[in-house]
């Protein structure tokens, strides 16, 4: 099989997977917290990987994972709570809710999880590497179970299935648009030390693509479910660019890291794609700068 069909035949089992992640509802989107865990697991893994430097500084990798698999399930018993989605199952009104701090527990968590990893940094490591790996523990666990615990949260919307639809849209047509555009059109180089092949006219081709994709997928939207998109107009041009730039930040600061740890891939899982962060780098950035756009624009009144 080559190139082209292993990612073509990857992605369509992804794609299933992850459609089944959002709509199914039944059990209490059980199967999107533990798909969620496994991508987290996966994901974080990598990354300490990647920041591996041995006895230059190496991340805590038991305590990341354990904080990785807490900070989720919390985002999950937030999900659960929301009351703007579905009415919170008996279970958890009677047992679960007892074991919730009456605060936003996620802040919380980082907090203990650098207290913790600093004082194992100072108590099992010599001090050499002391700061790389205590940072590179946190960003860890920050890079990967607050961006997938922000799905959550997205999900939990009123319109969240729609949501997390467009910015998966965007995100990952705006990818391929910049690559199939900078094969075909490609002239400038963007200038960018960490994707030198990376030109002008391909990121220009990635947005535009992006721009068209979502008033292709709205029109989809609406005949299938005969709603209203939820995002239309001038708010259409304004949200693809943003989420645009906002993916090719993701991919590069992935890319950076792959340079720094001096590999070509995160990983192997997934033939033709690489590892978990090759394939999600640019969503993990674009999720929560979508969800935080949508609160701003609640905050002023608009209708999400």
């Amino acid at each position: 099989m080559g190139e082209t069909s292993k990612r073509l035949a990857s992605a369509a089992v992804l794609v299933v997977l992850y459609l089944f992640m959002i709509f199914y509802a039944g059990y209490y989107y059980l199967q999107t917290y533990l798909i969620l865990l496994v991508g987290g697991y996966v994901g974080i893994k990598e990354f300490y990987n990647l920041a591996d430097r041995g006895d230059d500084g190496k991340p805590f990798r038991g305590t990341g994972t354990f904080f990785m698999f807490l900070i989720l399930t919390f985002y999950y018993f937030r999900f659960m709570g929301a009351q703007n989605k579905f009415e919170p199952p008996l279970f958890f009104l009677m047992h679960i809710k007892y074991f919730i701090p009456p605060f936003d527990a996620v802040p919380a968590a980082l907090l203990l999880l650098f207290i913790i990893t600093f004082t194992l940094q100072i108590t099992r490591r010599p001090l050499d590497g002391a700061i790389f790996s205590v940072s590179s523990t946190f960003l860890g666990v920050f890079y990967t179970a607050v961006p997938l615990g922000h799905l959550m949260l997205l999900l939990g919307m009123g319109q969240g299935i729609y949501y997390i639809i467009l910015v998966s849209v965007i995100t990952f047509l705006t990818d391929a648009g910049a690559y199939f555009g900078g094969r075909w059109f490609g002239r400038h180089p963007a200038g960018l030390a960490i994707s030198p092949k990376k030109t002008w006219e391909g990121y220009a081709t990635g947005i535009v693509t992006a721009i068209v994709s979502v008033f292709i997928f709205n029109a989809i939207w609406e005949n299938f479910t005969h709603t209203a998109s939820a995002i239309s107009g001038v708010e259409v041009f304004l949200i693809s660019v943003i989420i645009s730039l906002v993916s090719v930040i993701g991919d590069l600061l992935e890319s950076a890291m792959k340079r720094d740890a001096k590999i070509k891939d995160s990983g192997s899982l997934i033939p033709g794609h690489g590892g978990m962060l090759d394939l999600a780098d640019a969503l993990l950035i674009t999720i929560p700068v979508l969800y935080y756009y949508l609160q701003i624009k609640g905050n002023l009144g608009f209708q999400v």
